[in-house]
């Protein structure tokens, strides 16, 4: 009598190969969001994977099976935190766009300051830590100013792209990071350096 299949690839004495559950996208989310949690709360220094297993209800093994490490752990939790796609700020003008990209700047720095804080210090010696903190906050508003730029040249509202519009980001997020370390939470100062500062760089350089 020939074998079975079966008994051929599990010989007699044999464990079985243990089948782990499908991980589903919402539950990675519940990882990431626990790691971003933790940051929150200790700081990245202090943070550990059994503190993130703890709040996400899993395993440490399940953790360093997905990520290796905390440091790919954060990183991929910071990389996702502007995952969904985000409105464009085309308002028509250069004033609006700037006020709109004011506001969200304002808006996301006040929920992140803490985060950004957490992982700063890290992610000097941090290469993955760093690039994702650059593509999570920095990147995708930068290049919404630039469009913004584009647009005003476009429609004529400026002759030509000013110098002044490589510094825009720079002007625009280390003000909002001020704001933050004093606790300044409204959109208004934000507001107030576009037509203080932001517009007449643009219409004068």
């Amino acid at each position: 009598m020939s074998e079975k299949a079966g008994d051929r690839a599990h010989p007699p004495g044999a464990r079985p190969p243990v089948r782990r559950p499908r991980l589903t996208p919402e539950r990675e989310d519940e990882f990431l969001a626990a790691a971003l949690a933790v940051v929150r709360e200790t700081g990245y220094e202090a943070l550990t994977m059994e503190g993130v297993a703890a709040r996400a209800q899993c395993s440490k093994a399940t953790l360093y099976r997905l990520y290796g490490s905390k440091q790919r752990l954060v990183a991929t939790a910071v990389s996702r935190t502007r995952r969904a796609p985000r409105a464009g700020l085309d308002t028509g003008s250069l004033r609006g766009d700037l006020l709109a990209a004011a506001r969200r700047v304002a808006a996301g720095f006040t929920e992140s300051t803490t985060l950004v804080w957490g992982v700063a210090h890290a992610s000097l010696e941090d290469r993955a830590l760093h690039e994702a903190l650059l593509h999570a906050f920095i990147e995708p508003e930068s290049a919404e100013l630039d469009a913004a730029v584009d647009r005003a040249v476009a429609r004529g509202e400026l002759p030509h792209r000013p110098a002044a519009a490589r510094h825009l980001d720079g002007l625009l997020f280390g003000a909002a990071l001020v704001r933050g370390l004093r606790g300044e939470t409204e959109p208004s100062g934000l507001e107030a350096l576009v037509g203080d500062v932001l517009l007449p760089a643009l219409l004068h350089s």
